[in-house]
């Protein structure tokens, strides 16, 4: 619970962590707001692209239910509670954010990384579980469920367990407490004025 220092219970607004390169950083200085494009994923993932295009159209399809998505968003940005968590390179900045909690969709990179390669989510007898069913159709790549049509019951359960992606957010928002150290924030923008500081 030592991340709960990263809340501001009387604001409501927790500090977050986000790595941008110096486009972003740009035009939050010109325009004063940012907001994430498909094309950089396309840019970022180059072949494997398509994989994660269609994980971040399934996140980008839930989490608006958490969050409303503003017209010009077109996916979402990841932000970090721990700055450890980063992945930073040579022409970007770590930026600290405070940003309003109402502003955020919290969940796990545990989980997130799961759902980008495509498996199962859920308790370990869940994941056990459904693993038992891949085994009865010869399934040794898992993510063949989710790019096929072959299996739609297995996706179906598949595309259910994911949900369980955003089984913190609503706790956290009610108590102001962050469970895990490897919890992220979801934004659909950044503004300017949520900038605190930039991390070399």
């Amino acid at each position: 619970m030592g991340n709960s220092k990263r809340v501001d219970h009387q604001n409501n607004a927790v500090i977050l962590y986000t790595s941008q390169n110096t486009t972003v950083i740009d035009k939050l200085k010109t325009t004063k707001r940012y907001v994430a494009k498909s094309e950089f994923i396309q840019e970022k993932y180059g072949e494997v692209a398509p994989v994660f295009l269609q994980a971040y159209a399934w996140y980008r399809h839930k989490a608006a239910n958490i969050v409303s998505l503003p017209k010009d968003a077109e996916s979402a940005i990841w932000t970090f509670t721990d700055s450890r968590y980063l992945n930073n390179h040579e022409d970007s900045m770590i930026m600290e954010l405070y940003v309003p909690m109402d502003k955020i969709v919290f969940f796990r990179m545990s989980d997130w990384n799961k759902i980008l390669n495509l498996q199962c989510l859920g308790n370990e007898l869940e994941v056990q579980q459904y693993k038992d069913k891949l085994k009865k159709f010869n399934i040794t790549y898992e993510g063949e469920v989710f790019n096929t049509s072959f299996y739609p019951l297995l996706k179906r359960e598949l595309l259910i367990s994911w949900e369980k992606l955003f089984q913190y957010d609503e706790w956290i928002k009610r108590t102001k407490e962050l469970p895990f150290n490897d919890m992220q924030g979801g934004l659909w923008e950044i503004q300017a004025s949520w900038i605190r500081s930039f991390i070399d």
